[in-house]
């Protein structure tokens, strides 16, 4: 099977279950909010992100608005807009729009007696910023899975994507990419959830990373959420690398979240 058929196979797996569209009458479930993997959650919010890298080839800022909504009781859409701003190590600084991205969630699984979710769906990355000055430029479907479950005090929450670069316009082998993150929260303080979480990112095809291809980066995610008042949270924490196999020194991740 051949790489776009395979890509096409997944898409359909991730758009095809039909409890996908029924009716949820149940009480909700709610989890904390991780940094860097996603939530199983069908979600009614606004939500400010802010990402800073520092990396080998310099620095990046990403600040960006996103409104999540249910279309129906268990099928979600988000669209997310971000601001870009770049400090290379050579050559001059910009500033400018970023790639939008589409993300659809479907709710596969709601166990109340489990306390538990599990939930699929694809993200669509637009190549809306601009590929000349270092702002984006990319094109990519990433269809995900991922599933939580409530452990007493303790949130688990556990993801895994696959990235498919689509521009026609790449030379050579499109990149791929394959992520999967574990998060735990602690939810028994009032007010605080104290946060780790666990990514790994293999690059599993493509050639603009030769250095990447096949290595598996390894990354810790410790953070924190704060409610400051109801239907309201504030995430933040910072992603280290574990092992020499990493594009970034550091990333800085922040967020705060209006729920409605």
């Amino acid at each position: 099977m051949t790489r776009p058929r395979s890509a096409l196979v997944v898409l359909i797996l991730a758009l095809s279950p039909v409890t996908a569209f029924g009716t949820d009458e149940d009480p909700s479930l709610e989890f904390f909010y991780p940094l860097v993997t996603r939530r199983p959650v069908i979600e009614r919010e606004v939500e400010l992100r802010l990402r800073h890298d520092n990396g080998r080839v310099g620095r990046r800022s990403e600040l960006a608005a996103a409104l999540e909504l249910p279309l129906l009781p268990r099928w979600q859409i988000e669209i997310e807009v971000p601001a870009v701003f770049i400090d290379p190590r050579e050559g001059k600084g910009a500033a400018g729009p970023g790639d939008v991205e589409l993300q659809n969630k479907f709710l596969l699984l709601k166990s109340i007696e489990l306390r538990a979710l599990v939930a699929t769906g694809f993200a669509l990355r637009l190549p809306s910023g601009s590929e000349r000055r270092g702002l984006g430029g990319d094109a990519a479907v990433e269809p995900f899975l991922v599933g939580g479950v409530a452990l007493g005090d303790l949130d688990l929450i556990g993801e895994a994507s696959y990235e498919w670069n689509v521009n026609a316009h790449v030379r050579g082998e499109r990149e791929q990419a394959l992520t999967t993150g574990v998060a735990v929260g602690y939810r028994g303080l009032r007010g605080f959830t104290p946060l780790v979480e666990l990514l790994t990112v293999t690059q599993t095809r493509g050639h603009a990373d030769e250095a990447f291809r096949g290595r598996t980066q390894v990354y810790v995610v410790p953070g924190l959420n704060v409610r400051p008042w109801p239907g309201t949270t504030a995430r933040f924490g910072v992603q280290l690398p574990v092992g020499d196999a990493r594009k970034a020194d550091y990333v800085l991740h922040g967020g705060l979240v209006w729920e409605f």
